[in-house]
């Protein structure tokens, strides 16, 4: 029969089982971090990411709430290309292929 979860509240063994929990995500937390900061990916928004470059966020294991710390700090920039807006900007012909091709 399981457990409810004031039961699970008061077993030493569920106890340790989730403080070793919270300790190894933290560990890995900071494992990354270090990986980054090393990689030099470290703030162009000192982001922690995966080896599939998806952006990884952590939370505080005991209160279940988003670090804001440096690892969930996003950096972007705010300057955008337009396509034209004189006729000397060129911009245009790096985005546009007008060649003619034979199909």
């Amino acid at each position: 029969m399981p457990y409810t979860q004031e039961e699970l509240q008061k077993l030493d063994f569920y106890k340790r089982l989730t403080e070793e929990d919270e300790q190894q995500y933290l560990q890995n937390k900071a494992t990354l971090e270090l990986k980054a900061n090393y990689s030099g990916s470290a703030n162009q928004g000192s982001l922690v990411r995966d080896s599939l470059d998806k952006i990884l966020l952590f939370e505080n294991p005991y209160k279940n709430e988003l670090l804001e710390d440096e690892s969930s700090k996003i950096v972007y920039d705010l300057k955008v290309k337009t396509l034209k807006t004189k006729e000397s900007d060129t911009i245009v012909e790096e985005v546009l292929d007008r060649r003619f091709r034979e199909l």
